[in-house]
């Protein structure tokens, strides 16, 4: 199995861009303070599936250690990701929110990035999310929350697994 190419300006994007991210994917994710300081790491794998016309159901699974020390704690989450031409809008299909937008991105061609249109905002805390396709089979995910509730920085590194791959170990 070969891994679809790079989106790029001269194609479809709708189309390619369901390409790029179809499929399994493992993740290794990073958080931590607008400080700067560690507060956990997590891993696990993610599934991008088909679903109606231009939409893509996503679900993710894993396990997260806070720098605390507590045991690990799993965790799962669902997202649904519509394409419609350059702009990819993300809903939550999980929780008391399904259903309801979370994000909207722009695809750019230049930079290989899906950046943000608008924000997310959660109780007046609010989410920033920007995609980086980095090659054919990884992408970096970098959010960003601040308010009064919430001040921390998320970075996701996914790599997409391949016939034969093995389960995520690390993404790196």
């Amino acid at each position: 199995m070969t891994a679809p190419r790079l989106p790029d300006a001269a194609e479809d994007l709708q189309a390619a861009l369901l390409r790029y991210f179809s499929g399994p994917w493992c993740f290794t994710r990073t958080m931590q303070g607008l400080d700067a300081l560690a507060i956990g790491e997590a891993e696990g794998e993610a599934l991008f599936q088909p679903g109606d016309a231009n939409q893509l159901h996503y679900q993710e699974s894993g396990q997260l250690r806070l720098v605390t020390g507590e045991r690990p704690l799993s965790f799962t989450r669902r997202f649904d990701y519509r394409m419609d031409g350059d702009i990819v809008q993300v809903d939550f299909a999980d929780g008391l929110q399904a259903g309801q937008p979370y994000q909207r991105y722009r695809y750019d061609p230049r930079q290989r990035a899906l950046t943000p249109v608008q924000t997310h905002l959660c109780n007046l805390d609010r989410y920033n999310g920007h995609y980086v396709l980095l090659d054919d089979t990884h992408f970096d995910l970098h959010t960003r929350i601040e308010g009064p509730h919430k001040h921390y920085l998320l970075h996701t590194r996914y790599r997409r697994l391949l016939r034969g791959d093995a389960s995520p170990a690390k993404a790196y």
